[in-house]
C-alpha cells in the first residue's frame, strides 16, 4: 500500500503454523504427542528423554508437499524465516517477510493447506499475512494492517444533497484521515443583509481511498442522496392598525388703540386673520396686541369657527381622526426538507455605511428590509408530521433626515410540530400606543372650564396586531396535489386578468381584448370573414396578443411566420424538419412544429386571451 515501507521485506518462504513457541527468544516446550511419536519410533531403547527427542526431531525436519497439493510440516526449533523459506518452495508461493519476523517455531501439521499452515504458525506469535498481487506478506499486524491495494480517485457526481454534506457523510464512515474534496453546487454570497445566490453547477464529491472504501462510499451515497420531499407552505398575514386622535386649539387676537381695518387685515372667511403694517399716523397713539397661536397644532381639516370684530378676533378648530388599516399578505411558498425558505413582501430600502481606516474611508451600501417575511424550514418526519421552524416577521421603517435606518418590528419566533394540511395560529402579537399633549398659557391654560380657551390638546391612541395563519402541506406529488398547483396558477391568472379588466375601455388592451373576444363570437357563428377581420383589428392594437395570433393562424391555415423568409428563420426549422432518432419527421401540421391548429375556441381564451 503507498506510504509502507517496502524495504523493511526480505524474502522467504510461505507461512507455517507454528504451537508453543516464544517469538524472538528460542524457547520451545515439547508438546507430549511428539513425545510419545518417538518412542514409538524406538521401543527398544524405552522411552526416550527429552534432549533425545529434540536431537531427533532436530535430525528429521522436514516440510513437504503431497500429490494432493496440502503439506506436511514436521520441524522442531526451526527458525520462522527458514520455515517460511521451505514453504515458500514447497508450496511454490512468493513469500516476503518483514525484518521484525524473528523467532523459532516447532510444529506437527498433517496435509494443512498452505492458508492453514501460516495461520497456525503465525497466529500463535504475534504475526499476520496478507495476499497482494500473488505475493504473501508476513509481518506484525500493524505492518500488515498498513498494507493494501493501491489508493484510487473517484468522482461521484450528486443529485440532491448539496456536497458540504456528502463530505461530511464520507468522513463519518472512513474518518478524518481519507482525502475528500468538495465542488460544484450552490454559491452563496452575502451583500448588505441580503443573501443572494450565485450560479448554481454540477455538485460533486472527490474521494481517493482504497477499492473497498470507494464501494462504501457508493453504496452510502445512493443511500442518502435521494430525491428529498417538499412541503408547500401558506401563509396569510393580518396586520391591523388603528388610529384615533383628538386636537382641539382655540386662538384669539386683540388690538388696542387701532381696530384690525387699520392694520390691511384680511381674513379667509374668518377661517383665519392675518394683519398688515401699523399705520405710521397711529404710532403717536398708544396701541397693544393680545393673540394666541394654538389652533396652529390642529392638523388640516376638521371643525373651524372664527369670529372678527373690530379690533379682537377668536378662533376655535377642532378635529377627531379615525384611520383603520388593515394589511393582508397572503404568500405561498414551497421548500425542501430540512431547508430554509424565506418569503418577503415589502420593501428594502438602502443607505450609506462608511468604514473609515488610517488610510480611507469606505462607502458601502447596506440595506433595511422592512414589511412581512417569513422564515421556516421545515422537517419531515416518517410518520407524516412536520416540524417547522418558523420566524414571522411584520415590520416598518425607514430612513431619518440623517439618513440613518429606523424600525418598528412585531415578530415572533417557534419549533412548531403539525400534521399535513393543518393550519397553525400565531397571534396576540399586538401594542398599544397612548399619546398625550397640552400646549397652554401658563396659569390661565390650568383655570378650570376657561383655561381651555388659553390653551390646544392632541391625544392620541395607535393600536396594532398581526395575526399569522400557516398552512402546510407536504407534497407527494399525487393527482390532487398537481390539481392544488394548477389551482394556485389559476387564481394567479384570474386576479391578473380581473386587474386588466378595470382598465379604461378606451386603453389599446381592452381595445384588443374587445376585438379578440368579437372574433371568438363571429367564429362560432360562422362568420370566418368578419372573425379574421376583429382578429387584425386585436393584433393591431397588441401585437403580442397571443391568443389573437393563434386564431388568426387556424383562420389563415398557415403560419404568420411564413412568409417573413429570414436566413435565421430558415435554417432553425429546416434543422426542426430533420427526422428524429426513431426514424419519425418530427413535424406537425403546415410542416413545423408546434401549436395545433385544431384548438378548440374555449381552450385559447383559457387564459383570457392573453400571453402567460
Amino acid at each position: 500500500m503507498r506510504g509502507t515501507k517496502r524495504g523493511g521485506f526480505c524474502a522467504a518462504t510461505v507461512l507455517i503454523a507454528v504451537l508453543g513457541v516464544s517469538a524472538g527468544l528460542g524457547q520451545t516446550r515439547e508438546p507430549p504427542d511428539v513425545l510419545r511419536m518417538l518412542s514409538g519410533l524406538f521401543p527398544t531403547a524405552g522411552p526416550l528423554d527429552q534432549g533425545a527427542a529434540s536431537a531427533a526431531a532436530a535430525s528429521d525436519d522436514e516440510v513437504a508437499a503431497s500429490d494432493t497439493g496440502l503439506l506436511d510440516v514436521h520441524i522442531r526449533n526451526m527458525p520462522v524465516a527458514t520455515l517460511l523459506e521451505m514453504l515458500s518452495y514447497e508450496a511454490r508461493a512468493n513469500i516476503v517477510a518483514s525484518t521484525s519476523v524473528v523467532g523459532s517455531v516447532s510444529a506437527n501439521l498433517y496435509d494443512v493447506s498452505l492458508e492453514q499452515a501460516l495461520d497456525a504458525v503465525l497466529t500463535p506469535n504475534g504475526y499476520a499475512y496478507a495476499l497482494i498481487g500473488g505475493t504473501i506478506f508476513v509481518g506484525t499486524t500493524t505492518e500488515i494492517a498498513t498494507l493494501g491495494p493501491a489508493p484510487v480517485t473517484r468522482v461521484f457526481r450528486l443529485r440532491y444533497i448539496n456536497p458540504t454534506e456528502a463530505a461530511a457523510a464520507v468522513r463519518g464512515l472512513l474518518g478524518d484521515a481519507v482525502n475528500v474534496v468538495e465542488g460544484g453546487g450552490e454559491q452563496e454570497s452575502r451583500s448588505g443583509d441580503s443573501d443572494t445566490m450565485g450560479p448554481v453547477g454540477v455538485s460533486y464529491v472527490i474521494v481517493t481511498a482504497g477499492p473497498a472504501e470507494l464501494d462504501a462510499v457508493a453504496e452510502l451515497l445512493a443511500t442518502i442522496d435521494e430525491r428529498p420531499k417538499q412541503v408547500l407552505v401558506e401563509a396569510t398575514v393580518l396586520r391591523a392598525t388603528l388610529n384615533e386622535a383628538n386636537e382641539f386649539g382655540v386662538d384669539f387676537t386683540m388690538l388696542g388703540g387701532v381696530d384690525f381695518q387699520n392694520v390691511n387685515s384680511i381674513s379667509s372667511a374668518s377661517a383665519d386673520l392675518s394683519t398688515g403694517l401699523l399705520p405710521q399716523a397711529d404710532l403717536q397713539s398708544t396701541t397693544f396686541n393680545i393673540n394666541t397661536d394654538f389652533s396652529a397644532n390642529v392638523s388640516a381639516g376638521g371643525f373651524t369657527f372664527g369670529l372678527i370684530k373690530d379690533s379682537v378676533a377668536g378662533f376655535v378648530r377642532a378635529l377627531e381622526e379615525i384611520t383603520d388599516v388593515v394589511v393582508v399578505a397572503n404568500p405561498k411558498i414551497v421548500a425542501l426538507n430540512k431547508r430554509e425558505a424565506e418569503v418577503i413582501v415589502g420593501r428594502r430600502d438602502g443607505y450609506l455605511t462608511t468604514t473609515v481606516t488610517e488610510t480611507a474611508a469606505v462607502q458601502t451600501v447596506e440595506f433595511l428590509e422592512t414589511g412581512t417575511q417569513i422564515k421556516f424550514r421545515p422537517v419531515i418526519n416518517e410518520d407524516g408530521t412536520v416540524r417547522l421552524r418558523v420566524h414571522p416577521k411584520d415590520s416598518n421603517g425607514g430612513l431619518t433626515a440623517a439618513n440613518l435606518p429606523f424600525e418598528e418590528t412585531t415578530e415572533a419566533q417557534a419549533d412548531i410540530l403539525v400534521d399535513d394540511g393543518q393550519t397553525i395560529l400565531i397571534g396576540g402579537l399586538f401594542r398599544e400606543r397612548t399619546v398625550t399633549s397640552r400646549t397652554q398659557v401658563p396659569v390661565l391654560g390650568d383655570v378650570p372650564v376657561m383655561g381651555e380657551l388659553f390653551g390646544s390638546r392632541r391625544n392620541q391612541t395607535v393600536r396594532e396586531e398581526v395575526i399569522i395563519l400557516l398552512t402546510v402541506h407536504i407534497i407527494k406529488e399525487t393527482a390532487r396535489e398537481r390539481a392544488l398547483f394548477r389551482g394556485l396558477v389559476e387564481d394567479i391568472e384570474r386576479l391578473r386578468i380581473g386587474a386588466r379588466r378595470g382598465l379604461m375601455g378606451s386603453g389599446r388592451e381592452r381595445l384588443a381584448q374587445a376585438f379578440f373576444h368579437e372574433a371568438l363570437r363571429q367564429l362560432e357563428a360562422g362568420e370566418r370573414e368578419k372573425a379574421l377581420f376583429n382578429v387584425r383589428l386585436s393584433l393591431h392594437n397588441q401585437p403580442k396578443h397571443l391568443g389573437a395570433f393563434k386564431l388568426a393562424e387556424r383562420l389563415l391555415e398557415q403560419r404568420m411566420w411564413d412568409d417573413e423568409g429570414t436566413r435565421m428563420h430558415t435554417f432553425i426549422w429546416q434543422l426542426l424538419d430533420q427526422p428524429q432518432l426513431d426514424g419519425t419527421a418530427g413535424t406537425e401540421p403546415f410542416g413545423r412544429p408546434g401549436i395545433n391548429l385544431d384548438e378548440t375556441a374555449a381552450e385559447q381564451t383559457s387564459s383570457g386571451g392573453q400571453m402567460p
